[in-house]
């Protein structure tokens, strides 16, 4: 239910937060990719993707109205035989506005004093060409992108829980008119979030996503993934206001957005933390 936008802020909230799960990544840009990968090979958020696999399978759901990922049984198949790994090369998040400065670099040199020199290691630009990753530096990125899957299925989970939760509360039922007021006030609410993060297509990102612990996602796919989410988080600039919700409200939204940042916490420490 929730859209990549709200997805994005969740790990964007993880950092913020800087408590026991975000200090516990090498790889950050994995985990942030990672927060995205359960919707991929769906097909409905990245164009072109071969091999379609279900969302039931993908998101450990029932096919249902709405339907509610098992979180613990993807962390137990797919996050905790990594918890063990040992640590890595670091690798931080990228921000649109460094991203931007990246490309004003290099099509303006002339605005710049350095002539336009690149602001970044070239090697985490882009995965035009493979680059040896370490052994160790990809089995770091391999957890951190499962325990990015597992906190986007724990989103879904809450978000779908509190809908129908909401629903039944109010006398409701799934319905076609549900559903379009449904997805109107989460759109809203998905712009209201301001975003700054954006996932880079590097070889160690991309070697890792093709040995995703629950399935293989190509080079080809992660670059259009990366492609999407760039475009997600260049429109997401925060919206002041948003017209009346339809169906949910102001208080709805914001405590369960908390709850998903809570639980992402609480979760990780009673089970990885010793």
């Amino acid at each position: 239910m929730p859209s990549w936008n709200i997805h994005l802020a969740h790990t964007e909230d993880v950092f913020a937060r800087n408590g026991a799960l975000a200090r516990a990544l090498c790889d950050r840009n994995a985990f942030l990719f990672g927060g995205l990968v359960p919707d991929i090979r769906v097909g409905y958020m990245v164009p072109g993707v071969v091999g379609l696999i279900p969302y039931r399978i993908t998101h450990f759901a029932k096919p249902e109205h709405i339907p509610k990922p098992r979180e613990h049984d993807f962390w137990t198949e797919h996050v905790e035989p990594l918890l063990s790994v040992a640590p890595a090369a670091p690798v931080a998040v990228r921000s649109i506005v460094d991203e931007r400065e990246r490309i004003n670099h290099a099509h303006f040199p002339e605005r710049y004093d350095n002539g336009g020199r690149p602001i970044f290691d070239a090697s985490e630009a882009g995965a035009s060409r493979q680059l040896e990753v370490a052994p160790a530096d990809l089995e770091a990125s391999r957890r951190d992108m499962a325990l990015g899957a597992w906190a986007h299925l724990v989103a879904d989970n809450i978000w779908n829980t509190r809908v129908h939760e909401y629903l039944a509360a109010h006398g409701g039922k799934p319905s076609e008119s549900f559903r379009i007021k449904k997805q109107s006030d989460f759109d809203w609410f998905g712009r209201t979030r301001g975003l700054s993060l954006i996932p880079v297509a590097s070889s160690r990102l991309v070697e890792a996503a093709e040995r995703f612990s629950q399935y293989p996602i190509e080079r080809d796919d992660v670059l259009a993934a990366v492609g999407v989410a760039h475009e997600t988080v260049r429109v997401n600039e925060g919206a002041g206001d948003h017209p009346p919700y339809q169906l949910l409200s102001d208080e709805f939204f914001n405590v369960t957005f908390a709850e998903v940042g809570d639980t992402l916490e609480r979760l990780y420490t009673e089970r990885a933390v010793c």
